[in-house]
C-alpha cells in the first residue's frame, strides 16, 4: 500500500482545509494520483483517506460512498457479489432488469437519498404499465439484495427495501404484459405428434414435456444415465443452458464444439431450477420409446464409426452415486475427449447435441398450424393438469413437477379443463336434485 500524504489548504477566503492523496496504478507509463479536499481537520482527511485507499487496495478503484449513485453502485454490486455465486444466466436477467427498467427510473438518485416510498411508488408503477407479478417480484428481490449489500457494506445505515408490497388487489391501469401459458388438448397433441412423429428431433422433448412435465433445459439435460429402464423411472439431475462468451478464438470453438459454426458461446449443464432434483415414474409407452432410441443410437454409432459425434463435460456429472453437485466453475458440454464422456438423449443420428434451439421452428410451426398460444412451458402446464384432472394427488404433481411450495402447483399450473368442468357440473346437479 502506497504512503498516504495530508497536506492543508487554504481557500479563497483564507480558510484551512485538508485533502488526502495517494498513489494508485500508472497509465501508459504516467504517475496517477487520487486527491480529495474540503476535510475540516487533519483527523478527518486521514479517516478518509485510509477508507479510500483501502477500498482501492481491495477492489480496484475508490468508491465514494456519500456521493455513489444507485445506477454506480448497481454496477458495483453485480460485479463484486452477483457474479460470484450466481448462474450466469440469472445475472444476464438481472443486468437486463437493472438497465432496462431500474436503472431509467432509479439510477440518478444518489445511493444514501433512496426511500421506501420511492421504491415502493417504483413497483407501483411497474404494475400499473402491466408487468406480471412474477416479474415484479423478481424486480423487488433485485432492490431488496443490492440495498441490503449496501447496508452490509456500510454504503447505507441500514436498507430502505424494507416491507416492499408487491400490488395483487387492485386493478392495474395497463394489462398484465404477459399471456398465461395454455391447455392444449388431446386432439391437439394429437396433430402436433402427427406433425413431428417418431425419430424427428423434436419428438422426444415433445415427449417429455407433455408426458413428464419436464422444463425445456431439464428435457434437453437429460442423460442415458438419468434413465432406469427396468423400473420405468427418470432421474432429473441437471439442466442444460447457454452461455454466451464473445472471448472464444475459432480454435477453441473447434476444439471444444467441434464446429466453429456453434456461436460464440457453449451449452453447459447446471442444477435443474430451485434445486429441484427428483425421480418422476414414466409411462410403459414413452419407456419402450426410449429403450428403441437407445438401440437406435447405439447402431448409429457403430456405424458411422469415427465420424460418429461424442460429447464431454469438463467436470464430473456425479459423485460417488450420490446427488449431483456443480462445482463453481462451468460444467461445459463438448468435444475434448480428454473430459468426461457424457451421453445425450437428444441426439441427431450422426450424434450431434439437439439443442432446445430446435424448439424455435417446432414452436413456429405449430403456432402457425396447430396451436396459435402454444410453446413448449404450455406441455408442463397441460402435464399438470391433466393429473389434476384425474384426481392425481396435489402432493404428487408438485413433487414430479420439481416446485418446494403446492401453491405454486395450484395457482399456476392447473387449468380448468372440460373434464373437470363437466364432473363440477354433474356435482352440482347431483347436489342440488
Amino acid at each position: 500500500m502506497t504512503e498516504l500524504k495530508i497536506r492543508p489548504r487554504e481557500r479563497s477566503n483564507g480558510k484551512i482545509v485538508y485533502e488526502y492523496r495517494f498513489e494508485v496504478a500508472s497509465v501508459d507509463g504516467k504517475r496517477k494520483w487520487v486527491t480529495k479536499g474540503g476535510f475540516h481537520t487533519k483527523g478527518e482527511a486521514k479517516q478518509a483517506g485510509r477508507e479510500a485507499q483501502n477500498q482501492y487496495e481491495n477492489f480496484g478503484r475508490v468508491v465514494e460512498k456519500d456521493q455513489i449513485s444507485f445506477s454506480d453502485f448497481l454496477d458495483y454490486w453485480i460485479e463484486n457479489d452477483c457474479k460470484i455465486d450466481l448462474k450466469p444466466n440469472t445475472v444476464d436477467r438481472y443486468i437486463s432488469r437493472v438497465e432496462n427498467l431500474i436503472k431509467p427510473k432509479l439510477g440518478k438518485y444518489r445511493l444514501k437519498s433512496l426511500s421506501r416510498e420511492v421504491l415502493q411508488a417504483f413497483i407501483i408503477d411497474l404494475y400499473d404499465a402491466g408487468y406480471s407479478y412474477n416479474s415484479l417480484t423478481s424486480i423487488k428481490g433485485i432492490l431488496t439484495k443490492s440495498l441490503n449489500y449496501a447496508a452490509d457494506h456500510h454504503y447505507i445505515a441500514y436498507s430502505p427495501a424494507v416491507r416492499l408490497k408487491t400490488p395483487k388487489n387492485r386493478i392495474p391501469k395497463t394489462h398484465t404484459r404477459i399471456e398465461p401459458h395454455v391447455f392444449i388438448k388431446k386432439e391437439e397433441m394429437e396433430k402436433i405428434f402427427e406433425r413431428f412423429p417418431e425419430r424427428h428431433p423434436s419428438h422426444i422433448p415433445l415427449k417429455l414435456g407433455y408426458e413428464c412435465g419436464l422444463r425445456l433445459g431439464e428435457a434437453f439435460g437429460l442423460c442415458w444415465e438419468d434413465i432406469d429402464f427396468e423400473n420405468k423411472l427418470i432421474y432429473i439431475n441437471r439442466q442444460v443452458q447457454w452461455m454466451q462468451d464473445s472471448s472464444r478464438d475459432t480454435l477453441e470453438k473447434l476444439q471444444q464444439n467441434g464446429t466453429a459454426a456453434c456461436g460464440k458461446g457453449y451449452w453447459y449443464f447446471t442444477e435443474p431450477k430451485y434445486k429441484s432434483y427428483r425421480i418422476i415414474e414414466i409411462s410403459d409407452e414413452l419407456n419402450e420409446l426410449l429403450i428403441k432410441e437407445r438401440a437406435r443410437q447405439l447402431r448409429a454409432k457403430d456405424y458411422y464409426g469415427i465420424y460418429f459425434t461424442n460429447y464431454f463435460s469438463n467436470k464430473p456429472l456425479y459423485f460417488d452415486g450420490k446427488e449431483p453437485e456443480f462445482p463453481e466453475s462451468i460444467n461445459r458440454i463438448g468435444n475434448d475427449d480428454e473430459w468426461y464422456p457424457i451421453h445425450l438423449v437428444c441426439i441427431r443420428e450422426n450424434g450431434t447435441f439437439i439443442s432446445p434451439r430446435t424448439l424455435q421452428h417446432t414452436t413456429k410451426s405449430i403456432k402457425k398450424d396447430i396451436c396459435k398460444d402454444f410453446d413448449f412451458h404450455s406441455l408442463r402446464h397441460t402435464h399438470a393438469s391433466m393429473l389434476a384432472e384425474i384426481g392425481v394427488e396435489q402432493k404428487y404433481i408438485q413433487t414430479r413437477l420439481g416446485h418446494s411450495d403446492v401453491k405454486i402447483t395450484i395457482n399456476v399450473y392447473e387449468h380448468t379443463t372440460d373434464l373437470m368442468r363437466m364432473r363440477g357440473r354433474k356435482a352440482i346437479n347431483d347436489l342440488y336434485m
